[in-house]
């Protein structure tokens, strides 16, 4: 009898959890692997997975992930790093990281993955590795660079610019031509108006109003934003190691 909760694959196992271990991937080829899952943030790429009909993998890098995942595996040599990925994590930091960790495991072949409740406009581009969930809007000829995330219901108006790594929460509003740099970001409902610039590693705090460019690295909060703190500058790079 299957455990259909914890996914396809694993049998139920009388006073015990299944071993991650025992996952065949000789039976199970899976078209696409989720790597970085010890998050709850991994049941919405799972979902957006499901909704694209994709066969898929999870796979626990570094332990802890939720046990309910479908088709969990921990990460070992059995694993393809030919197949194709994307990052079941939801701040720039942690997907900026994620990135160059998988890139140094030798995963190359990041894809993107967009939900299929999401808009896109046909004149905009979605870099290998970046995620766009439910409900998002994303206007023309805007370009979102690689493993960056665009969260639930989100609106990126047109002419955007959205960085390596970066991520829009959940309700946030860009207006037209910002630009949003690498690893930085936007915190749930904020509202970005037109033509100014997020710079590199910022954080604009949930429900801000920003009225002026912020610069790197700087922490902005309230309506109209101000600035609260400025961040120590990460010494890592800020580009994306599969392009």
């Amino acid at each position: 009898m299957q455990n259909r909760q914890l996914g396809r694959y694993w049998p139920r196992t009388p006073g015990c959890r299944r071993s991650l271990r025992h996952y065949d991937w000789r039976v199970h080829s899976p078209d696409l692997l989720i790597i970085g899952v010890a998050t709850p943030y991994a049941w919405d790429v799972v979902e957006s997975a499901r909704r694209a009909s994709r066969d898929f993998a999870c796979i626990d890098n570094l332990g802890g992930a939720d046990a309910r995942l479908p088709s969990l595996a921990l990460l070992d040599d059995s694993v393809d790093r030919s197949a194709p990925f994307t990052l079941g994590l939801a701040s720039a930091a942690s997907r900026r990281a994620a990135a160059h960790s998988v890139a140094g495991l030798g995963f190359r072949t990041p894809v993107a993955l967009v939900d299929m409740t999401a808009t896109i406009a046909s004149t905009s581009e979605v870099g290998h590795g970046t995620y766009v969930n439910a409900g998002a809007v994303v206007a023309s000829n805007t370009r979102i660079a690689c493993h960056a995330n665009i969260n639930r219901s989100s609106s990126i108006g047109h002419d955007n610019m959205i960085g390596f790594a970066a991520s829009i929460s959940p309700g946030a509003t860009l207006a037209g031509t910002v630009t949003v740099g690498a690893a930085a970001s936007i915190g749930t409902g904020a509202v970005v108006l037109p033509g100014l610039t997020i710079g590199a590693g910022a954080f604009v705090g949930a429900g801000a109003v920003v009225t002026k460019s912020v610069p790197d690295w700087h922490v902005v909060v309230g309506n109209p934003a101000r600035i609260i703190r400025v961040l120590e500058q990460d010494e890592g790079t800020l580009e994306c190691p599969h392009c």
